[in-house]
C-alpha cells in the first residue's frame, strides 16, 4: 500500500450564467466596467485565485460570499481588484509625452502656476512616475518651473504597489539609459533584480483612491491642466463614455489637454473638446 496520497484538488468548477451576472452587475455598477460573456474565462482565472486564497471548494460559494454574504463585505474590494488590474508600461504610447513636451514648451514652461495633471487610472503607477521624470526633464531646463501630478485608480493593491516605487529591472528598460541613471535606484542586494524610483521622482506624485464612476468630482472643477486617462474608458459602455467625456471637461482648467488611449475614441456630444491629434483633445 502507497505511503503517498494525493491532496484534496478544488473543484474547477465553470462560472455559471447566474454567477457571471452576479459579477458583472457588480463591476458595472461599481467600477463602470463592462465584463460581458467573452469575458468569462477571465473572472474565471482571476477569481479562482481569490477563491483558492480563502479555501472554497468552489467558485460559486466564492461568489455567493463575496457578493451576497453579510460577511463577504470585506472581499468585495479584493474579487474588484482581481478584475480591475490591467497592463500598463513605462513610457507607453510615448508619442504622447513627446506631444506634452512640445506643447509646455510653447504654452506653459515660464507660468508660475505649478502645472497640476491627472493620471486617471494610474494601476501600478507606471504612468504617473513616467510623467514625473519628464516634468523633472523640464525643470533642468527650466528652474522655476513647477507641476504636481495626482495619480488615481480604484484597484487598493494597484495603489499599494505604486507607493513602494520599486519595480523589477525589465519593467523599467523602456526608460532611457541616461534617465535611469539619474532617476532610478539600484537595490543595494545585487541579488534582487529591482530598482526603486527615486525620491525627487516620487515626491511630486500623490496616489489616491478614486472610482471614476461613484467619485465625487466637485473638489477638481477647472482643478487640472492635464488629464491622462488611457485605456481605461474603453471597458466603459457608451453611456459612462459620455459621462466622464463631460467630467474631465468640467474637471480641466480652459484649455485643458485631455490624452486618451490609441485604442479609444472620445464621446463628445455636445462639442466640448477639439481634437488637436489621434487620442489628444483641448478643452473648448
Amino acid at each position: 500500500m502507497s505511503d503517498t496520497y494525493a491532496l484534496p484538488s478544488l473543484k474547477a468548477d465553470p462560472i455559471s450564467e447566474v454567477e457571471h451576472r452576479l459579477v458583472s452587475e457588480f463591476v458595472e455598477s461599481t467600477a463602470g466596467i463592462q465584463m460581458p460573456a467573452s469575458k468569462r474565462t477571465l473572472i474565471e482565472t482571476r477569481l479562482r485565485k481569490r477563491q483558492r486564497i480563502l479555501g472554497f471548494s468552489n467558485l460559486r460559494d466564492y461568489i455567493h460570499f463575496a457578493l451576497k454574504d453579510f460577511e463577504g463585505a470585506s472581499e468585495r474590494q479584493n474579487l474588484l481588484d482581481a478584475l480591475t488590474t490591467n497592463k500598463t508600461d513605462f513610457y507607453r504610447e510615448d508619442a504622447h509625452f513627446l506631444f506634452l513636451k512640445a506643447y509646455l514648451d510653447k504654452h506653459r514652461y515660464h507660468s508660475k502656476d505649478p502645472l497640476k495633471i491627472w493620471s486617471a487610472g494610474c494601476s501600478s503607477g507606471e504612468e504617473p512616475y513616467t510623467l514625473s521624470i519628464e516634468m523633472l526633464e523640464i525643470q533642468r531646463q527650466y528652474p522655476s518651473f513647477d507641476f504636481r501630478i495626482t495619480a488615481t485608480d480604484i484597484s487598493s493593491k494597484c495603489l499599494d504597489k505604486a507607493r513602494t516605487a520599486i519595480y523589477p529591472h525589465e519593467k523599467v528598460e523602456p526608460i532611457e539609459l541616461a534617465l535611469r541613471q539619474r532617476y532610478l535606484l539600484r537595490s543595494k542586494d545585487p541579488r534582487k533584480n529591482i530598482v526603486k524610483i527615486a525620491p525627487e521622482a516620487r515626491a511630486p506624485v500623490k496616489f489616491d483612491y478614486f472610482n471614476l464612476i461613484t467619485g465625487d468630482w466637485h473638489n477638481w472643477q477647472a482643478h487640472f491642466d492635464v488629464i491622462f486617462c488611457r485605456n481605461v474608458m474603453i471597458y466603459f459602455n457608451n453611456l459612462d463614455r459620455s459621462l466622464l467625456t463631460e467630467r474631465f471637461c468640467h474637471a480641466l482648467k480652459q484649455g485643458g489637454i485631455l490624452m486618451i488611449g490609441h485604442s479609444e475614441s472620445l464621446i463628445d456630444n455636445t462639442g466640448l473638446f477639439e481634437r488637436l491629434q489621434p487620442t489628444i483633445y483641448r478643452k473648448l
